[in-house]
């Protein structure tokens, strides 16, 4: 089969288009979730393309492969229109574009115009070892090297450690410590400029993020008592006994304001990185229209250093071989076994952020949960077993649509605007993983800093990319946060990649239960509405 093919410019011609682009993909090991991301990609283009298109116009598609990177293009000779700025138009079509951008958003993706062609393009790459494989295969080889060398050879224990592990692994930490900090302040102006028609819809963002974040601050709450009562040493008054709670929240509050815009930098300080990025991405989404370069400058930047810490993280495997490795070593390899408790904690976290979920679903919508969870039954499916938001995009929005009764625009928002915000299931896990490794290291933590934790990592589980294997990156962050080592992260991280697969499917439960509740809502406003319009005529 040829790589490119001309297609004409009209709405007939995506379910060809999209069927192309399937077959090519077939041919590569993508995952899924990047096939129905490509196949998405495809359709959007098409569509907004072809408003503008004149009788008899064309456009290409092409894919092109270097090493394991795919590049999938998109090509349509006319006057410059860019798919990933939608014009203002009537509200009917803003609505059908709002996931358009959200998606796009999510992805590697770019536009240009050369020669009098527009040009979007798509990157992804070919699928290597599953990530749960790969960390399983790390940890076995680690246990077995280092009882071999503990018990046949221990005079080469310090050499090891000392020589060879430990300066790998500070090499890996420091470069990934690097990395962390300007991909978070890219990528958050990245997400500002995705969402620039929300302002066009108060009332049903409103709505649906006042979910998203009650459903999330439940589960830092579930978190934190889990801690507490799993590690009665950290609830105490220990190092930080003479600072009052609210005290110290308080200053993690106001020290989000950076007194130097270079040294939240330098400093590694995620929150005023954050906070900068928030201001700056609002500023220059005010001036996004006069200036189109700097769009195509920001997702350029984005694509840059998702693209290297992909890369980093793709490292995470031998990181961790090393890092286990050099704990037996150490002697301090029965760390690997308390690790147990706290795998079953989190999984009790998780078992009541879903009962709390099917109960909303029990009182708000008067629904049978057994009946619910058969409804979106395959969506849940779909999740666990491919660990990726996006392959459920089209399943969820069918389902949400036909058989849940939710209007198709709130859909087609709901669903990718979750995907950026709803990860409620993520805080249990940085939560209680930093307190079970900073133990370890023997770190005492009072009750303000537990407190002051749980809201950091409420705040960072928004910051988790949506490519797996990469959310323990997050870790760097809150270890630095709380005077942890590095050398902690093979065991968090490790964790997180085999929870990757219910993490997922957590987030995608809180997405439907929150737009459910919203649809509750919105309809539920519109008939007291109808009845106060009824009354006064």
């Amino acid at each position: 089969m040829a790589n490119k093919k001309d297609f004409k410019l009209e709405i007939a011609s995506i379910e060809d288009a999209t069927n192309f682009v399937r077959d090519l993909l077939k041919k590569y090991k993508c995952a899924s979730r990047d096939k129905t991301q490509a196949e998405l990609f495809t359709e959007e283009a098409v569509v907004y393309w072809a408003k503008a298109a004149a009788a008899g116009d064309t456009f290409q598609i092409e894919l092109r492969k270097r090493f394991k990177t795919i590049t999938l293009s998109l090509s349509y000779r006319g006057a410059p229109a860019n798919p990933l700025s939608p014009p203002d138009e009537d509200e009917d079509d803003e609505f059908s574009f709002i996931g358009q951008n959200i998606l796009i958003g999510l992805t590697t993706v770019t536009y240009s115009y050369e020669n009098g062609f527009n040009v979007v393009t798509f990157t992804l790459k070919e699928k290597g070892l599953n990530p749960v494989v790969a960390i399983v295969l790390a940890l076995g080889a680690a246990v077995i090297c280092g009882l071999a060398v503990n018990s046949f050879a221990p005079f080469m224990q310090n050499v090891l450690s000392a020589s060879i592990l430990t300066p790998l692994s500070n090499a890996f930490f420091g470069l990934l410590n690097a990395i962390v900090i300007p991909f978070l302040f890219v990528s958050v102006i990245a997400s500002i400029f995705n969402m620039e028609n929300i302002a066009q819809m108060k009332r049903i963002f409103r709505i649906l993020f006042s979910w998203f974040v009650g459903i999330t601050v439940v589960s830092g709450v579930i978190a934190m008592l889990a801690g507490i009562i799993f590690f009665p040493q950290q609830g105490g008054a220990a190092a930080s006994a003479s600072e009052g709670i609210w005290a110290q929240i308080a200053a993690m509050v106001f020290d989000i304001v950076p007194s130097n815009i270079f040294k939240s930098f330098l400093d590694s300080n995620t929150l005023q990185t954050i906070f900068l990025a928030a201001v700056m991405g609002i500023a220059m989404l005010a001036m996004k229209e006069r200036f189109p370069i700097l769009t195509k400058v920001i997702t350029e930047l984005n694509l840059i250093f998702s693209t290297l810490l992909d890369a980093i993280c793709s490292l995470m495997p031998w990181v961790i071989f090393i890092c286990i490795f050099n704990m037996l070593l150490s002697g301090d390899g029965g760390a690997l076994l308390s690790s147990l408790g706290v795998v079953l904690l989190i999984c009790v976290c998780f078992a009541v952020i879903t009962v709390l979920c099917l109960t909303s679903i029990v009182f708000i919508e008067k629904k049978n949960p057994v009946s619910y969870i058969k409804t979106i039954g395959s969506i849940l499916l779909i999740a666990v077993s491919t660990a990726s938001s996006s392959a459920t995009f089209a399943p969820h929005t069918m389902i949400a649509t036909t058989k849940q009764g939710i209007r198709d625009y709130l859909v087609k928002f709901s669903i990718p605007v979750g995907a950026l915000f709803s990860k409620p299931y993520v805080v249990p896990v940085l939560f209680l993983m930093t307190l079970f490794v900073g133990g370890f290291y023997g770190i005492s933590f009072g009750t303000a800093d537990i407190a002051a934790m749980v809201l950091l990592c409420i705040i960072m589980s928004v910051a988790v990319p949506p490519t797996q294997g990469m959310g323990p990156f997050l870790f760097t962050v809150v270890f630095k946060r709380f005077g942890i080592p590095l050398e902690g992260l093979a065991m968090a991280a490790s964790l997180f990649i085999l929870f990757d697969y219910l993490i997922t499917t957590g987030n995608v439960f809180s997405i439907n239960i929150s737009m459910l509740h919203t649809e509750h809502r919105l309809r539920k406003t519109s008939q007291e509405e109808t009845a106060k319009f009824s009354a006064s005529s």
